[in-house]
């Protein structure tokens, strides 16, 4: 009855219009006692209408009826009453199809209760609206793929809308930064309606780029004139696809096969902004999803018909934001960075290779390597342990042996010529006993050291009657400065009391006292110096400046012997001086930290400078440069430092005179 309606009035039946009445059919037959007795979910008597405004085959209708499908059978709504129709105005924009077109819809539905309509594009809407109101007079409408700022007609209905949000400026955005060398831009888009819409929004959001970028937009010309511009593009071009439904011939397109001709002539990326062009030759961009947005237009109508968001608490609009996705193939084809793109990008089409995996791998043999050198070091380290002890304690055994029972006259001294050890025969030779020997041998080291006792002991009386000679001449005065008196006699009593010390040190050493070992802030201990000689240097002329390091960490060692190795220092370099003008006699003093673990100190005179011939001989005992002097300064200096741990050296300045070093090791624990 229906089909000779239908051909009665010039309409074309189509296959799946009497698929579906068979099954409307089907369902008309009652069903089974126990199905009405147990439903399976509350949602299975729901019907849902989805009207789409073109052809059924369209990209953006496939991907949106996936998601919704998907969405709507994971949620409790039968497949077979999720109502599939396809409008086809596009194809068909004649009016007698328009006119016929309600007859079906009501020939199909009006006999069925409908819970919700979906409607796709705002071609559909309108037909709902204005050719069924009467069918579906009173069924709340889901209206998806609608202009920005399309304004719904008055109905008794409750009508929820959606805009599919173009990213144009986002897709932009993401391909400077995948081709930031890039100074155009080709924009493609059609000359349909919607296109023109979608183009001049873009062009209003590109005029913030238009003093950097170049941009040409190329809907005015044929399809094949497109083709040959993008072919002939150049290199620093970025080609933006936006929605091309028809050109300027008429002749209408999909996305999935515009990108893939395009790409195929293109001389730069194309990026777009519908993911169904995305495995075609686009590279990506901010993208539409269609899957995506049914998915959500699903959730909504569920949570409708399960009573969770009620038609009044439900927002006007179903926002459903771009997805960043790419294509990994055109990355690899343009060379683009992945490291570019946005956090959270969805990449398609990756291959995968042991390649991927190349840190895991490399880390694990790294690791394996590593632990078979540690270990093979650890056996060889410990195999040569044991052959080092057994032989040591062979080879020790044997001199000892040798050395206590031998018949001759043995010792062991050190590299000065001390005695540390004597065997028996010594006392056996000398009527003495070991301990009686090792006490001669410390008083021959007491008989050369009191060589040098009156070197040591004479700077500081020096110091002692140039400050008494200072104190006479202030007193002479008719005003005589009474502080500065003060002052001279201070520093004869410390002078006094530094010679004391010098004495009680040889004494300490004969009793066996052992010299002090405290930490030191060596800033400290050579402002005591300077401050010492202060008034014997203002007599002879002579300036003493200091560069001391604010950050000197502190040493370890005996102040007292400290003192007298920078006390002798600056005295040789102000006799090296004697002969100079008096602007030229300076000595510098200079400490440093040559690293975390070492200080180190400079005494910079402006004199003769040092023999190069003999500059090596400088740290011999008895050899020196002055009449008076005894040769045993500078000796003495080097073994302190020695025995604090740390080395002396000298050299000439390239501006005259020379510099004396030395080193000390940094003290590990707290600061003084």
């Amino acid at each position: 009855m229906i089909q000779k309606l239908l051909k009665g009035r010039g309409f074309p039946i189509r296959p799946h219009v009497v698929f579906i009445l068979l099954i409307c059919g089907l369902i008309s037959r009652p069903v089974p006692t126990h199905a009405q007795t147990q439903p399976q979910n509350p949602l299975s008597g729901k019907n849902v209408l989805i009207l789409h405004s073109h052809e059924a085959n369209a990209p953006v209708f496939i991907g949106t009826d996936k998601g919704l499908l998907t969405t709507l059978e994971s949620g409790g709504v039968l497949g077979i009453n999720q109502f599939f129709e396809s409008l086809d105005l596009r194809r068909n924009p004649g009016s007698e199809y328009r006119r016929l077109l309600p007859e079906e819809m009501r020939v199909l539905y009006s006999h069925r209760k409908l819970d919700m309509i979906i409607t796709m594009y705002p071609e559909a809407l309108e037909f709902v609206l204005k050719d069924c109101r009467d069918i579906f007079p009173h069924v709340p409408i889901l209206g998806m793929y609608l202009p920005q700022g399309f304004e719904f007609p008055k109905a008794d209905r409750r009508i929820i809308g959606h805009s599919a949000r173009l990213d144009a400026v986002g897709t932009l955005e993401i391909a400077l930064k995948l081709v930031p060398r890039a100074k155009r831009v080709y924009v493609v888009s059609g000359t349909h309606e919607v296109d023109r819409m979608i183009e001049n929004q873009a062009r209003g959001e590109f005029k913030k780029w238009e003093g950097r970028l170049e941009f040409r937009y190329l809907s005015g010309m044929p399809f094949e004139d497109v083709l040959v511009a993008l072919s002939t593009a150049p290199p620093d071009t970025i080609v933006l696809l936006l929605v091309f439904t028809r050109d300027i011939a008429g002749r209408s397109y999909t996305s999935p096969n515009l990108t893939q001709q395009l790409s195929q002539v293109s001389a730069a990326p194309i990026f777009g902004l519908l993911d169904v062009a995305l495995e075609s030759g686009m590279v990506g961009g901010s993208l539409i999803n269609f899957e995506r947005i049914g998915a959500k237009a699903g959730e909504l109508v569920l949570d409708i018909f399960r009573g969770t968001r009620s038609m009044e608490n439900i927002p006007g609009f179903l926002d459903v934001p771009p997805v960043p996705m790419f294509d990994w193939r055109q990355l690899r084809r343009w060379n683009l960075r992945e490291s570019a793109l946005p956090k959270g990008s969805i990449v398609l089409n990756r291959e995968f290779t042991f390649w991927n995996l190349k840190y895991y791998i490399i880390g694990v043999l790294a690791f394996v390597i590593a632990q078979s050198f540690l270990i093979a070091g650890l056996l060889v380290q410990k195999r040569r342990k044991r052959s080092a002890e057994e032989s040591l304690q062979q080879k020790t055994e044997e001199p000892d042996q040798f050395f206590n029972l031998s018949l001759e006259l043995l010792c062991i001294a050190n590299t000065d010529g001390y005695f540390m050890r004597l065997n028996p025969a010594w006392e056996r030779s000398l009527g003495y006993s070991r301990e009686e020997l090792a006490h001669v041998t410390r008083v021959a080291m007491m008989g050369e050291l009191t060589t040098s006792l009156a070197h040591e002991i004479n700077q500081p009386l020096t110091a002692i009657l140039s400050n008494a000679e200072a104190a006479q001449r202030f007193l002479s005065q008719a005003s005589p400065d009474i502080s500065e008196v003060r002052q001279i006699l201070e520093d004869i009593i410390r002078d006094d009391r530094r010679a004391n010390d010098v004495v009680r040190k040889v004494r300490a050493l004969v009793k066996k006292e052992k010299l002090r070992d405290e930490p030191l802030d060596l800033n400290e201990v050579i402002l005591v110096v300077v401050d010492l000689i202060r008034a014997d240097s203002l007599l002879q002329g002579l300036s003493i400046a200091t560069d001391l390091s604010p950050g000197l960490a502190a040493i370890h060692g005996d102040g007292i012997q400290l003192q007298q190795v920078i006390l002798n220092l600056i005295l040789n370099g102000a006799a090296a001086m004697r002969n100079s003008p008096s602007g030229q006699r300076k000595i510098i003093v200079r400490t440093a930290m040559l690293d975390s673990r070492t200080v180190k100190v400079f005494v910079t005179d402006f004199g003769t400078g040092i023999d190069e011939h003999h500059i090596d001989r400088l740290f011999e005992a008895f050899y020196t440069t002055k009449p008076e002097g005894l040769g045993m300064g500078l000796s003495i200096s080097q073994t302190i430092i020695k025995a604090h741990g740390g080395s002396m050296e000298a050299w000439n300045n390239r501006e005259g005179g020379g510099t004396f070093a030395f080193t000390l090791p940094a003290h590990q624990g707290d600061s003084p």
